[in-house]
C-alpha cells in the first residue's frame, strides 16, 4: 500500500500525489521541531516533517542498523568510502 506524498512550499503552495496547488497562504510548518520553513513533505496523515527533521531520522536508522548488525557482519553502514 502507498500513500500520497504531499509537499507543502511555503507562501507558494503544495505539490500532492503529481498536482500542483498554488496558494500563497500556504504555511509549510513542521509537525515535529514545529517551526516554519522553506517546505515540508507528509509523513503520515496531515502530519508534516521539514529536511533537519527528516535528516535526522534517517541518520537515527542508519546508526541503529550498523549498532544492530548481524553478528560478523563487517563495513560501515553506508557502504565504501573512496578518497
Amino acid at each position: 500500500m502507498s500513500s500520497i506524498i504531499a509537499v507543502k512550499v511555503d507562501s507558494r503552495g503544495e505539490v500532492r500525489d503529481g498536482r500542483k496547488t498554488v496558494a500563497t497562504t500556504t504555511t509549510a510548518r513542521c509537525d515535529l521541531c514545529e517551526q516554519v520553513v522553506d517546505a515540508v513533505a507528509s509523513i503520515g496523515a496531515d502530519t508534516y516533517a521539514c529536511k533537519v527533521c527528516l535528516r535526522q531520522r534517517l541518520e537515527a536508522i542508519t546508526v541503529a542498523l550498523y549498532e544492530l548488525r548481524e553478528p560478523g557482519t563487517s563495513g560501515l553502514p553506508w557502504g565504501k568510502v573512496s578518497g
